[in-house]
């Protein structure tokens, strides 16, 4: 606990140079060391600063507040996914810092991201006084709620030398940083109207201040509980249930269950535990569990659920799920059939991740405390019979043969992308990009035990944004730091290998592994896979977007590691070379346009015929 007239001699002292009993008097200098010691006290530990003038007095007390981390980016959207990736690792909110204008209307994907995400930030703009407002002054706009909906405004006003303001100030920074941490989580936006001069002066003018009664705790505020209602109509449902399906969706590394409770879960109900890559389940200790047991856990369900004959014979009637909406259309069509009956339950602690409209109801729980609930009142229950997941676990394995035998004998993105995750370090991130790495991922790489925490943007599911967070999340972790990406996404993004920079983003380099792994097929080649390719009259260049840049000179522009591969060998050495150094490296996978979609094809193909196999031999 701390009084509030502490925490501003605390902001005074830092800020003081020399001599004892020397204190800030020009109130603008005071507010901002008020303010940036206040965040400080309520949990914030990084400010993530763009470069400008009428922000001065705020990033003056940034760099003098103790406590707080400073990184200085020069694009402002780098910036706020810089900002939106060290929050995926800590769990707290980051600062964002910009100066009046448009600068602040570039964190607007990252704020929308930290929304869709439940992601904590806090933005901190400057801005002109009220005086220069519809003036036609310089660099002047209309801030005031300029994020609508995605963030919780707070106009901060014009610093004054008053003791009641002060302690108003401090509360906001306590209320803003507590709205950001509950539920719905996001970004909080606080305005700061500085006027010149904007640099600090030191004269001797003591200010005292009441004590508040505590600081702001870091933990988010506790939910009353799964109701005994909620528990006994989900236990109902599963056993009523032939056939239960378990999705596990998008969750944060803070959000997701653990390993060894989805795994009770799923023996316990003797489910299809269906794991995207994102749900932080499927390179954990979860990887392998439950295969012989009761339940299982399956890693091909794109494929199962995508051959519409197979589909029908594995048919859930019940989903529950976990986390956010899965990237999977296979399982996107089975939760929205109709026909088939399908009953569908989601956790989710906010928002309605429901896009097919078939969930009876969301229950406002995390993961965790639900799936809790669910085996405490099942363990005193008989064991159900499931019979249907006999075919279920012939059908996997029969996947996993084909998987395995394609990216064998093909080099191509899905090779690439089962290499990568063979090589990765025990404990390490795994960042991933948007569009075609994470279909990559969950139709190709088999679940392992690898204890690998993985973060992703999900909530808006944008492009922008991937080198920022991966570096975002390095600058939060010692653990090695990898990200998966696209060209698109990576050139999209190529100005954030400025955090990469250590004498600019962090004043000191980089002790682990960052591996930045790019898949260059010369375009957004998931486009190959969509209805439009099928056009005769489309010109697929407008989605695909394909080019001939050199990466590598993006490598030598920001004086980074580069190495690229073109086959397995050269993969295998160019992650071993870059695991083992200190610093940031990008590995290039140069790929065949139109592999990826190939390999769709061919895979496909081979497995419809082992299906109708399978199918043809259940029946007899």
């Amino acid at each position: 606990m701390e009084a509030d007239g502490d925490a501003v001699v605390a902001a005074r002292a830092a800020l003081t140079p020399g001599a004892s009993g020397v204190a800030l008097s020009d109130p603008q200098t005071q507010w901002a060391a008020v303010l940036l010691q206040s965040l400080v006290d309520a949990g914030v530990r990084s400010a993530v600063i763009s470069p400008g003038s009428r922000s001065t007095p705020l990033v003056w007390a940034a760099s003098q507040t103790r406590g707080l981390g400073c990184h200085c980016l020069i694009d402002e959207r780098s910036a706020g996914f810089f900002a939106l990736g060290q929050a995926r690792i800590s769990g707290l909110p980051s600062l964002l810092l910009c100066t009046s204008g448009t600068a602040l209307a570039n964190y607007f994907p990252a704020v929308i991201e930290a929304r869709e995400s439940g992601l904590p930030l806090i933005v901190l703009s400057a801005d002109r006084p009220f005086g220069l407002a519809h003036a036609g002054a310089h660099q002047t706009i209309d801030q005031t709620r300029l994020f609508g909906a995605y963030a919780p405004y707070h106009e901060l006003g014009t610093p004054v030398a008053d003791r009641e303001a002060l302690l108003g100030l401090r509360r906001t920074a306590w209320h803003a940083v507590r709205s950001s941490l509950d539920a719905p989580r996001g970004a909080v936006h606080l305005n700061f109207r500085a006027k010149k001069p904007l640099e600090p002066s030191f004269e001797p003018a003591p200010i005292e201040l009441p004590a508040l009664p505590s600081r702001a705790p870091l933990a988010r505020v506790e939910r009353a509980g799964v109701s005994s209602r909620d528990v006994e109509l989900l236990v109902g449902q599963l056993e009523r249930s032939q056939c239960p399906l378990v999705v596990c969706g998008a969750m944060s590394l803070h959000d997701a269950p653990s390993a060894e409770l989805v795994a009770r879960f799923v023996e316990l109900t003797g489910s299809v535990a269906c794991v995207e890559t994102v749900s932080q389940q499927r390179l954990s200790a979860l990887g392998e569990r439950v295969t012989d047991g009761a339940g299982l856990i399956c890693d091909s369900y794109d494929w199962l659920l995508g051959d519409p004959s197979l589909s029908r014979a594995l048919a859930p009637d019940f989903v529950l799920q976990l986390g956010a909406t899965p990237v999977s259309s296979a399982l996107e069509r089975v939760m929205s059939s109709r026909s088939a009956r399908v009953e569908c339950a989601i956790c989710a602690e906010s928002g309605w991740p429901d896009p097919v409209h078939q969930s009876a109801a969301v229950l406002r729980a995390r993961p965790a405390e639900l799936l809790e609930a669910l085996c405490a009142a099942l363990e005193r229950r008989p064991r159900p019979e499931r019979p249907r997941l006999a075919l279920w676990r012939e059908a996997h394995a029969l996947a996993r043969e084909e998987l395995e035998r394609h990216t064998d004998e093909r080099f191509g993105e899905a090779a690439a992308v089962v290499e990568l995750c063979a090589a990765l370090p025990h404990g390490s991130v795994l960042s991933v990009g948007n569009s075609l790495p994470p279909r990559l991922l969950d139709r190709y790489v088999a679940a392992s035990a690898r204890d690998v925490r993985v973060c992703c943007q999900r909530g808006a599911s944008g492009i922008e944004g991937a080198v920022a967070g991966a570096l975002g999340a390095a600058s939060q972790t010692d653990a090695p730091v990898t990200l998966l990406a696209g060209d698109i996404s990576f050139l999209h993004d190529v100005g954030s290998l400025w955090a990469a920079l250590p004498s600019r983003a962090h004043g000191s380099p980089h002790v682990q592994p960052i591996v930045l792994v790019v898949l260059n097929n010369s375009g957004g080649r998931i486009f190959e896979q969509l209805p439009i390719a099928a056009q005769p009259r489309a010109r697929l260049a407008l989605w695909t977007t394909p080019h001939e840049m050199q990466l590598g000179a993006a490598a030598e522009l920001y004086g980074i590691g580069y190495d690229q591969a073109q086959d397995r060998a050269t993969l295998r050495a160019a992650l071993a070379t870059a695991y083992g150094r200190a610093g940031v490296t990008l590995v290039e996978v140069r790929v065949e346009p139109g592999n990826a979609a190939r390999s769709q094809a061919d895979v496909s193909a081979a497995l419809a015929s082992r299906w109708t196999a399978l199918l043809e031999g259940a029946r007899a």
